[in-house]
Order: structure tokens, then sequence, then C-alpha cells
């Protein structure tokens, strides 16, 4: 069983595609809550997703890092924003992951969904497809609209959205978006991130209130039996 993966140094797993392989980081802590997947579409891992990844790992929480694009997709236009497609990856590798769990290679725990601007909209869209496998979903800018209305309609896992406080646009969007969404929801404004994310108050305060979400709606195991 992958019970620890020391902080950093996570295990390689992939998934097949049309286009080639796709490559994830696995990094597993003892006793963590929950395991939070970090979707991102892009030949380059996002930096700040990679800064998110190990604050989560010190917050306690597990981490899978994918790539929902393969290395010979970096020259077709636009695949970034293709969310049926990069949806249907992202399943896969929750079925990977479930797999795991199944076979007892990985502990059983609740999953979390973390994305990232054009990746928003294909995180709501496998949480709405995988409603009892995704115990909550942060996205952090990007359209969620995008994602698609009956998927909006149909989503029970709950949701935070994330959104930099000057992009008005965006917000107005997304406060459309939600009020098609049922489940439990929120809208919440953070500074605005800007080219030195390291040391960004966005950044942190998108670590903050994406940690406490998952925490909160992870939840402790006797939590969750006596749900």
């Amino acid at each position: 069983m992958l019970d620890f993966t020391p902080d950093g140094i996570g295990i390689p797993v992939s998934v097949r595609s049309e286009h080639g392989l796709l490559y994830g980081e696995l990094a597993t802590l003892p006793d963590s809550p929950g395991l939070v997947v970090l979707a991102h579409a892009a030949m380059a891992l996002d930096q700040k997703d990679k800064l998110l990844a190990g604050q989560f790992r010190r917050a306690g929480l597990s981490t899978l890092g994918v790539n929902l694009l393969a290395h010979q997709e970096e020259h077709f236009p636009d695949v970034h924003n293709n969310v049926p497609l990069l949806a249907k990856r992202l399943v896969d590798f929750l079925g990977l992951l479930k797999n795991r769990m199944q076979m007892g290679e990985l502990r059983q725990q609740p999953i979390g969904l973390f994305a990232a601007n054009a990746t928003s909209p294909v995180a709501v869209r496998v949480a709405a497809l995988r409603d009892h496998d995704i115990a909550a979903v942060v996205c952090r800018d990007g359209l969620i609209d995008l994602a698609g209305v009956l998927y909006l309609r149909s989503l029970e896992s709950p949701l935070l959205l994330l959104n930099e406080e000057s992009d008005t646009q965006h917000i107005a969007s997304n406060r459309r978006a939600l009020q098609e969404v049922s489940c439990r929801k929120e809208l919440r404004l953070i500074p605005d991130i800007g080219v030195d994310y390291a040391v960004s108050a966005g950044i942190a305060t998108c670590l903050r209130e994406a940690t406490e979400w998952f925490a909160e709606n992870f939840g402790t195991p006797e939590r969750r039996e006596a749900e």
C-alpha cells in the first residue's frame, strides 16, 4: 500500500490517451483526511499549482497532480479549451485512483478536485459525472459555465470558486453560472495573484481558502461514518 511519499517526491502515474501517455505525480501522506487532484492542461506544469500542491501536503493532504495534455498535442490549436476531451481524461485518472484504492494499493480516502483557469469547467463537469466519488471542488478563476448547464444543474459536490477581485468579467459570469447550481456553493474573492506569485497575497489566500474547503468537506472518519 502507498502509505507515505516524502514531500516533494512524487510517484509517477500515467494513463493512455489517443495521442500518447498522460502523466501525473502522486504524493501520499499517512492519515491524510483526503487526496486533492490538481488538474491542469499545459505543456509545462503550472508553477502555481506545483506550489499549491506542496502547500496542500504541508497542510496534511495527499495530492495527485495531473497533466491532461499529451506531449504530442503541444501544437494542437485550442486543445486546452476542449472541455469534453479533458473531462474524459480526468475521469480516467480518477478511475486509476479508485482502482488502486479497491486493490489495496492506496488507502481509501475522499477525493477533491482543484483546477484553475481553462481547466475549471473540466473539474466541474467531472465532479457532476462522478458525484459520489468527489467530496469537494475548488476552482481558481476560469469560467465554469463552459462545463455545460446540464452538468451545473446535476452537480452535487460542494463547489468553491475563487476569483481574483479585479477580474470583474469572470466574477459576473461565474455568479450567473452559480444560479444553475443547487448544491452547496460559494464564490469568494481573492487578491490579485500577480507575476511574483511565490510571495503573492492572492496565492496565500487561495491556499488558505482551498485547504479549509477541502478539510471541511473531507471531514474526519467519524464524521463520514455518521453521515
